[in-house]
Protein backbone atom coordinates (compact mmCIF):
# COMPACT_ATOMS: atom_id res chain seq x y z
CA UNK A 1 0.00 0.00 0.00
CA UNK A 2 1.23 3.49 -0.87
CA UNK A 3 1.97 5.87 2.02
CA UNK A 4 0.66 8.83 0.02
CA UNK A 5 -2.90 9.92 0.78
CA UNK A 6 -5.23 9.97 -2.23
CA UNK A 7 -7.90 12.68 -2.18
CA UNK A 8 -10.87 11.83 -4.38
CA UNK A 9 -12.68 15.05 -5.30
CA UNK A 10 -16.20 14.61 -6.66
CA UNK A 11 -19.57 16.27 -6.91
CA UNK A 12 -21.35 13.26 -5.37
CA UNK A 13 -20.18 10.03 -3.76
CA UNK A 14 -23.44 8.46 -2.63
CA UNK A 15 -25.35 5.91 -4.76
CA UNK A 16 -28.26 7.07 -6.87
CA UNK A 17 -26.62 10.24 -8.23
CA UNK A 18 -25.82 9.11 -11.74
CA UNK A 19 -23.00 7.39 -13.57
CA UNK A 20 -20.18 9.83 -12.78
CA UNK A 21 -20.94 9.60 -9.06
CA UNK A 22 -21.02 5.81 -9.26
CA UNK A 23 -17.61 5.71 -10.94
CA UNK A 24 -16.24 7.98 -8.21
CA UNK A 25 -17.74 5.74 -5.53
CA UNK A 26 -16.31 2.55 -7.02
CA UNK A 27 -12.96 4.31 -7.45
CA UNK A 28 -12.96 5.32 -3.77
CA UNK A 29 -13.62 1.73 -2.71
CA UNK A 30 -10.79 0.44 -4.91
CA UNK A 31 -8.30 3.16 -3.97
CA UNK A 32 -8.86 2.58 -0.26
CA UNK A 33 -7.20 -0.82 -0.77
CA UNK A 34 -4.15 0.76 -2.37
CA UNK A 35 -3.49 3.88 -0.28
CA UNK A 36 -5.02 5.98 2.49
CA UNK A 37 -8.00 7.57 0.73
CA UNK A 38 -10.22 10.51 1.61
CA UNK A 39 -13.25 11.65 -0.32
CA UNK A 40 -14.38 15.24 -0.86
CA UNK A 41 -17.99 15.58 -2.07
CA UNK A 42 -19.04 19.08 -3.09
CA UNK A 43 -22.80 18.50 -3.26
CA UNK A 44 -23.37 16.04 -0.42
CA UNK A 45 -25.01 17.27 2.78
CA UNK A 46 -23.50 15.08 5.49
CA UNK A 47 -20.16 13.37 6.08
CA UNK A 48 -20.12 9.60 5.54
CA UNK A 49 -17.74 6.89 4.34
CA UNK A 50 -17.24 4.73 1.27
CA UNK A 51 -15.88 1.44 2.57
CA UNK A 52 -12.46 2.42 4.01
CA UNK A 53 -12.55 6.01 2.75
CA UNK A 54 -14.04 8.80 4.93
CA UNK A 55 -15.92 11.41 2.88
CA UNK A 56 -16.17 15.08 3.78
CA UNK A 57 -19.37 16.76 2.56
CA UNK A 58 -19.47 20.45 1.60
CA UNK A 59 -23.22 21.02 1.39
CA UNK A 60 -23.21 22.37 -2.15
CA UNK A 61 -20.75 25.18 -1.37
CA UNK A 62 -18.07 25.34 -4.06
CA UNK A 63 -16.08 27.80 -1.95
CA UNK A 64 -15.96 25.35 0.98
CA UNK A 65 -15.15 22.53 -1.43
CA UNK A 66 -12.18 24.45 -2.81
CA UNK A 67 -11.01 25.37 0.70
CA UNK A 68 -11.17 21.72 1.74
CA UNK A 69 -9.09 20.69 -1.25
CA UNK A 70 -6.59 23.47 -0.51
CA UNK A 71 -6.16 22.16 3.03
CA UNK A 72 -5.68 18.67 1.65
CA UNK A 73 -2.98 19.89 -0.74
CA UNK A 74 -0.84 21.19 2.15
CA UNK A 75 0.28 17.62 2.82
CA UNK A 76 2.00 15.38 0.24
CA UNK A 77 -0.53 13.32 -1.65
CA UNK A 78 -2.33 12.63 -4.90
CA UNK A 79 -5.70 13.83 -6.20
CA UNK A 80 -8.26 12.04 -8.36
CA UNK A 81 -11.13 14.08 -9.81
CA UNK A 82 -14.45 12.55 -10.84
CA UNK A 83 -14.50 14.50 -14.14
CA UNK A 84 -12.91 17.46 -15.86
CA UNK A 85 -15.40 19.93 -14.38
CA UNK A 86 -14.26 19.15 -10.84
CA UNK A 87 -10.61 19.08 -11.95
CA UNK A 88 -10.75 22.80 -12.68
CA UNK A 89 -10.21 23.20 -8.94
CA UNK A 90 -6.64 21.89 -9.26
CA UNK A 91 -5.47 25.13 -10.83
CA UNK A 92 -6.30 27.08 -7.65
CA UNK A 93 -4.45 24.76 -5.25
CA UNK A 94 -1.03 25.54 -3.83
CA UNK A 95 1.24 23.74 -3.49
CA UNK A 96 0.39 21.85 -6.65
CA UNK A 97 -0.08 18.12 -6.21
CA UNK A 98 -0.15 15.50 -8.98
CA UNK A 99 -3.67 14.71 -10.08
CA UNK A 100 -5.60 12.25 -12.22
CA UNK A 101 -9.02 12.79 -13.74
CA UNK A 102 -11.69 10.54 -15.22
CA UNK A 103 -12.87 11.11 -18.81
CA UNK A 104 -16.33 9.59 -19.26
CA UNK A 105 -17.86 10.51 -22.60
CA UNK A 106 -19.81 13.49 -23.86
CA UNK A 107 -17.83 15.95 -21.73
CA UNK A 108 -14.70 15.09 -23.76
CA UNK A 109 -16.34 14.47 -27.13
CA UNK A 110 -16.70 17.07 -29.85
CA UNK A 111 -16.75 20.64 -28.48
CA UNK A 112 -14.98 20.54 -25.12
CA UNK A 113 -15.29 23.60 -22.90
CA UNK A 114 -11.95 25.45 -22.79
CA UNK A 115 -11.71 25.41 -18.98
CA UNK A 116 -12.28 21.65 -18.92
CA UNK A 117 -9.80 21.10 -21.75
CA UNK A 118 -7.24 23.05 -19.75
CA UNK A 119 -7.90 20.93 -16.64
CA UNK A 120 -7.35 17.77 -18.70
CA UNK A 121 -4.16 19.18 -20.22
CA UNK A 122 -2.69 19.90 -16.78
CA UNK A 123 -3.49 16.41 -15.45
CA UNK A 124 -0.69 13.97 -14.72
CA UNK A 125 -2.98 11.08 -15.70
CA UNK A 126 -6.27 10.90 -17.58
CA UNK A 127 -8.31 7.73 -17.05
CA UNK A 128 -10.61 6.86 -19.96
CA UNK A 129 -13.58 4.56 -19.40
CA UNK A 130 -13.76 2.79 -22.79
CA UNK A 131 -11.98 2.33 -26.10
CA UNK A 132 -14.97 4.02 -27.73
CA UNK A 133 -14.50 7.18 -25.66
CA UNK A 134 -10.76 7.08 -26.32
CA UNK A 135 -11.33 6.99 -30.08
CA UNK A 136 -14.25 9.43 -30.12
CA UNK A 137 -12.32 11.98 -28.04
CA UNK A 138 -9.06 11.68 -30.01
CA UNK A 139 -9.05 15.40 -30.96
CA UNK A 140 -9.03 16.23 -27.24
CA UNK A 141 -7.30 13.29 -25.56
CA UNK A 142 -4.73 12.75 -28.29
CA UNK A 143 -3.04 15.99 -27.26
CA UNK A 144 -2.53 14.92 -23.66
CA UNK A 145 0.67 13.50 -22.19
CA UNK A 146 -0.60 10.53 -20.18
CA UNK A 147 -3.90 8.92 -21.14
CA UNK A 148 -4.77 5.38 -20.09
CA UNK A 149 -7.75 3.15 -20.75
CA UNK A 150 -9.42 1.70 -17.65
CA UNK A 151 -12.80 0.08 -18.30
CA UNK A 152 -15.30 0.44 -15.50
CA UNK A 153 -16.83 -2.09 -13.14
CA UNK A 154 -19.49 -2.53 -10.50
CA UNK A 155 -19.44 -1.69 -6.81
CA UNK A 156 -20.31 -5.31 -5.96
CA UNK A 157 -18.59 -8.65 -6.38
CA UNK A 158 -21.73 -10.75 -6.00
CA UNK A 159 -23.96 -11.54 -8.97
CA UNK A 160 -27.70 -11.67 -8.43
CA UNK A 161 -29.04 -15.24 -8.49
CA UNK A 162 -30.69 -16.02 -11.80
CA UNK A 163 -34.47 -16.03 -11.34
CA UNK A 164 -37.01 -16.52 -14.14
CA UNK A 165 -39.45 -13.62 -14.14
CA UNK A 166 -42.96 -14.95 -13.60
CA UNK A 167 -44.85 -11.72 -14.27
CA UNK A 168 -45.77 -10.11 -17.60
CA UNK A 169 -42.88 -10.22 -20.11
CA UNK A 170 -41.32 -6.82 -19.46
CA UNK A 171 -38.70 -4.74 -21.24
CA UNK A 172 -36.90 -2.30 -18.95
CA UNK A 173 -35.04 0.88 -19.80
CA UNK A 174 -33.40 2.61 -16.83
CA UNK A 175 -31.80 5.92 -17.74
CA UNK A 176 -31.99 9.67 -17.50
CA UNK A 177 -34.79 11.33 -19.50
CA UNK A 178 -33.38 14.12 -21.65
CA UNK A 179 -35.01 16.09 -24.50
CA UNK A 180 -34.80 14.13 -27.74
CA UNK A 181 -34.58 10.83 -25.81
CA UNK A 182 -30.85 10.17 -26.36
CA UNK A 183 -31.10 7.08 -24.12
CA UNK A 184 -33.64 5.58 -26.53
CA UNK A 185 -36.97 5.97 -24.72
CA UNK A 186 -38.58 7.53 -27.78
CA UNK A 187 -37.33 4.72 -29.99
CA UNK A 188 -38.92 2.06 -27.78
CA UNK A 189 -42.22 3.92 -27.42
CA UNK A 190 -42.44 4.33 -31.21
CA UNK A 191 -41.97 0.62 -31.94
CA UNK A 192 -43.90 -0.74 -28.95
CA UNK A 193 -47.26 -1.19 -30.78
CA UNK A 194 -45.49 -3.60 -33.14
CA UNK A 195 -44.15 -5.59 -30.18
CA UNK A 196 -47.53 -5.95 -28.44
CA UNK A 197 -49.12 -6.94 -31.74
CA UNK A 198 -47.06 -10.13 -31.45
CA UNK A 199 -46.75 -10.35 -27.64
CA UNK A 200 -50.06 -8.93 -26.33
CA UNK A 201 -49.15 -9.15 -22.64
CA UNK A 202 -45.73 -7.47 -23.05
CA UNK A 203 -44.95 -4.43 -20.93
CA UNK A 204 -42.52 -1.56 -21.45
CA UNK A 205 -41.15 -0.07 -18.20
CA UNK A 206 -39.30 3.25 -18.42
CA UNK A 207 -37.48 4.33 -15.26
CA UNK A 208 -35.46 7.48 -14.68
CA UNK A 209 -35.71 11.18 -13.98
CA UNK A 210 -34.81 14.19 -16.06
CA UNK A 211 -36.12 17.40 -17.63
CA UNK A 212 -38.10 15.59 -20.33
CA UNK A 213 -39.99 13.24 -18.02
CA UNK A 214 -43.41 14.85 -18.53
CA UNK A 215 -42.85 15.00 -22.27
CA UNK A 216 -42.09 11.28 -22.22
CA UNK A 217 -45.30 10.60 -20.30
CA UNK A 218 -47.22 12.59 -22.91
CA UNK A 219 -45.56 10.59 -25.69
CA UNK A 220 -46.48 7.31 -23.99
CA UNK A 221 -50.12 8.39 -23.49
CA UNK A 222 -50.42 9.13 -27.21
CA UNK A 223 -49.23 5.64 -28.20
CA UNK A 224 -51.79 3.11 -29.52
CA UNK A 225 -50.13 0.76 -26.98
CA UNK A 226 -50.37 3.24 -24.08
CA UNK A 227 -51.96 0.65 -21.80
CA UNK A 228 -48.82 -1.48 -21.88
CA UNK A 229 -46.30 1.35 -21.32
CA UNK A 230 -45.39 2.47 -17.81
CA UNK A 231 -43.32 5.62 -17.29
CA UNK A 232 -42.29 5.21 -13.67
CA UNK A 233 -39.97 8.21 -13.45
CA UNK A 234 -37.60 8.35 -10.50
CA UNK A 235 -37.35 5.25 -8.32
CA UNK A 236 -35.45 5.51 -4.98
CA UNK A 237 -32.31 3.42 -4.63
CA UNK A 238 -33.95 1.32 -1.91
CA UNK A 239 -36.66 0.21 -4.36
CA UNK A 240 -34.57 -0.33 -7.46
CA UNK A 241 -34.14 -4.09 -7.00
CA UNK A 242 -37.90 -4.54 -7.30
CA UNK A 243 -37.71 -2.77 -10.66
CA UNK A 244 -34.95 -5.07 -11.91
CA UNK A 245 -36.93 -8.10 -10.72
CA UNK A 246 -39.81 -7.21 -13.07
CA UNK A 247 -37.63 -7.24 -16.19
CA UNK A 248 -37.07 -10.02 -18.68
CA UNK A 249 -35.02 -7.86 -21.08
CA UNK A 250 -32.96 -4.70 -20.62
CA UNK A 251 -33.04 -2.43 -23.67
CA UNK A 252 -31.35 0.95 -24.02
CA UNK A 253 -30.62 1.90 -27.64
CA UNK A 254 -28.66 4.98 -26.62
CA UNK A 255 -26.59 7.59 -28.43
CA UNK A 256 -24.55 8.95 -25.54
CA UNK A 257 -22.94 6.16 -23.50
CA UNK A 258 -19.23 6.60 -22.97
CA UNK A 259 -19.36 3.21 -21.23
CA UNK A 260 -22.83 2.38 -19.89
CA UNK A 261 -22.74 1.23 -16.26
CA UNK A 262 -26.40 0.26 -16.47
CA UNK A 263 -25.55 -2.41 -19.05
CA UNK A 264 -23.26 -4.19 -16.62
CA UNK A 265 -25.90 -3.88 -13.90
CA UNK A 266 -28.30 -5.71 -16.23
CA UNK A 267 -25.66 -8.37 -16.88
CA UNK A 268 -25.07 -8.77 -13.15
CA UNK A 269 -28.74 -9.69 -12.82
CA UNK A 270 -28.68 -12.13 -15.72
CA UNK A 271 -30.73 -10.06 -18.15
CA UNK A 272 -30.11 -10.13 -21.91
CA UNK A 273 -29.21 -6.67 -23.18
CA UNK A 274 -30.16 -4.70 -26.27
CA UNK A 275 -27.80 -1.80 -27.01
CA UNK A 276 -27.23 0.41 -30.03
CA UNK A 277 -24.37 0.67 -32.50
CA UNK A 278 -24.05 4.40 -31.88
CA UNK A 279 -22.00 4.51 -28.66
CA UNK A 280 -19.94 2.37 -26.26
CA UNK A 281 -22.82 0.01 -25.52
CA UNK A 282 -21.57 -2.31 -28.25
CA UNK A 283 -18.20 -2.50 -26.49
CA UNK A 284 -19.78 -3.69 -23.24
CA UNK A 285 -22.58 -5.86 -24.67
CA UNK A 286 -21.35 -8.62 -27.00
CA UNK A 287 -23.69 -9.08 -29.97
CA UNK A 288 -25.14 -12.57 -30.10
CA UNK A 289 -23.43 -13.55 -26.84
CA UNK A 290 -24.83 -11.35 -24.07
CA UNK A 291 -27.60 -9.72 -26.13
CA UNK A 292 -27.90 -7.77 -29.36
CA UNK A 293 -26.39 -4.53 -30.67
CA UNK A 294 -28.64 -2.93 -33.27
CA UNK A 295 -28.93 0.31 -35.18
CA UNK A 296 -31.49 2.67 -33.65
CA UNK A 297 -33.11 3.43 -37.01
CA UNK A 298 -33.70 -0.23 -37.89
CA UNK A 299 -37.00 -0.56 -36.07
CA UNK A 300 -37.87 -3.86 -37.69
CA UNK A 301 -34.71 -5.51 -36.35
CA UNK A 302 -35.28 -4.02 -32.92
CA UNK A 303 -38.84 -5.36 -32.88
CA UNK A 304 -37.68 -8.81 -33.96
CA UNK A 305 -35.01 -8.89 -31.24
CA UNK A 306 -37.42 -7.76 -28.53
CA UNK A 307 -40.06 -10.27 -29.56
CA UNK A 308 -37.52 -13.10 -29.67
CA UNK A 309 -36.19 -12.32 -26.18
CA UNK A 310 -39.68 -11.95 -24.73
CA UNK A 311 -41.02 -15.16 -26.28
CA UNK A 312 -38.04 -17.50 -26.40
CA UNK A 313 -37.23 -18.17 -22.77
CA UNK A 314 -34.26 -20.40 -23.59
CA UNK A 315 -32.68 -17.72 -25.77
CA UNK A 316 -33.08 -15.03 -23.12
CA UNK A 317 -31.81 -17.33 -20.37
CA UNK A 318 -28.75 -18.34 -22.38
CA UNK A 319 -27.78 -14.77 -23.28
CA UNK A 320 -28.48 -13.63 -19.73
CA UNK A 321 -26.32 -16.36 -18.20
CA UNK A 322 -23.48 -15.55 -20.61
CA UNK A 323 -23.83 -11.89 -19.72
CA UNK A 324 -23.60 -12.68 -16.04
CA UNK A 325 -20.43 -14.70 -16.63
CA UNK A 326 -18.95 -11.80 -18.59
CA UNK A 327 -19.83 -9.54 -15.66
CA UNK A 328 -17.99 -11.81 -13.22
CA UNK A 329 -14.79 -11.90 -15.25
CA UNK A 330 -14.75 -8.37 -16.70
CA UNK A 331 -17.01 -6.01 -14.77
CA UNK A 332 -17.20 -7.13 -11.13
CA UNK A 333 -15.63 -4.90 -8.50
CA UNK A 334 -12.56 -7.13 -8.19
CA UNK A 335 -11.97 -7.02 -11.95
CA UNK A 336 -12.23 -3.22 -11.92
CA UNK A 337 -9.99 -2.88 -8.85
CA UNK A 338 -7.25 -4.88 -10.56
CA UNK A 339 -7.46 -2.68 -13.66
CA UNK A 340 -7.39 0.52 -11.63
CA UNK A 341 -4.39 -0.65 -9.59
CA UNK A 342 -2.43 -1.51 -12.73
CA UNK A 343 -3.42 1.74 -14.45
CA UNK A 344 -2.54 3.99 -11.50
CA UNK A 345 0.57 2.16 -10.25
CA UNK A 346 3.04 4.74 -11.55
CA UNK A 347 0.87 7.65 -10.53
CA UNK A 348 0.49 6.41 -6.94
CA UNK A 349 4.14 5.44 -6.63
Amino acid sequence: MSDLTVHLAAQYLRPGNGGIAEVARVSAKALARLAPTRGHACMERDDFAVEGAPVRAYGGSRARFLLGLERASLSPGRFLYDFAGSARSARALWPRRPYAVWAHGIEVWDDVRPDRAAALARADLVLVNSAYTLARAEPTLGKLRNVKLCRLGAYADEATPLVVNQGPPTVLLLGRVEPGWPKGQGVLVALWPRVVAVVPDARLLLVGKGPALEALRDLARQSPAAGSIEVAGFVPEAEIEAVWARARVFAMPSLTEGFGLVFIEAMRRGLPVIASLADAGAEVNLDGETGFNLARDKEGRLVDALVALLCERDLGARLGAQGQQRWRTEFSFSAFARRLEATMAGFLG
